[in-house]
């Protein structure tokens, strides 16, 4: 491996088979969630059902179908609700369209959530996740800035000595 889209390729690998069970923000930071559902003790404590896999991404990105965006990060920035105007809107506090669709979608695929099929790196640090039934996660990198604070995405979960696998404007960045 000698390039960014094959290091992605490489360590997106072992998503290939897991189905996609999970999805939702912590602020403006999306996390997909991999895996059967098991009880685990989040941060807090408290006794929640998640997958072994989580992928947490900073940058933009957007869940497709073969016909539309089902959702995407941008739909943060618009209420849920139609009669809250965007000028009052604040997604911190208000249900966004992002809210909304991406509930909808995994309730409505939670018996049965779609596999991973398919994973493909690029050569900026994004990717394409292909899951069962047309459906696509699309990770897309959209800035130029590198350093400290030009986290786009990490992987956790997946490797026994529990480091993430982390991609920044700078590359690859293993982290512990």
């Amino acid at each position: 491996m000698n390039s960014l889209n094959d290091a992605v390729t490489a360590e997106l690998q072992c998503l290939v088979g897991e189905p996609i069970t999970d999805c939702w923000r912590a602020a403006n930071m999306q996390i997909f969630g991999f895996g059967p559902r098991r009880p685990q003790l989040n941060r807090k404590g408290e006794s929640i059902e998640a997958g072994d896999i989580c992928l947490h991404i900073q940058c933009r990105w957007r869940f497709v179908d073969s016909n539309e965006i089902l959702f995407a990060r941008d739909d943060l920035g618009y209420p849920a609700d139609p009669s809250i105007a965007c000028e009052d809107f604040d997604w911190d506090k208000q249900e966004s369209v992002l809210d909304a669709r991406q509930k909808a979608w995994f309730r409505s695929h939670g018996e049965n959530p779609p596999r991973v099929l398919n994973v493909a790196g690029d050569c900026y640090g994004g990717f394409r996740i292909e899951l069962e039934g047309g459906v696509a996660l699309e990770c897309i990198p959209c800035d130029s800035r590198r350093g400290e604070y030009s986290e786009h995405w990490r992987l956790l979960g997946h490797r026994a000595d529990g480091s993430h696998f982390v991609v920044t404007g700078d590359g690859v960045e293993e982290n512990e």
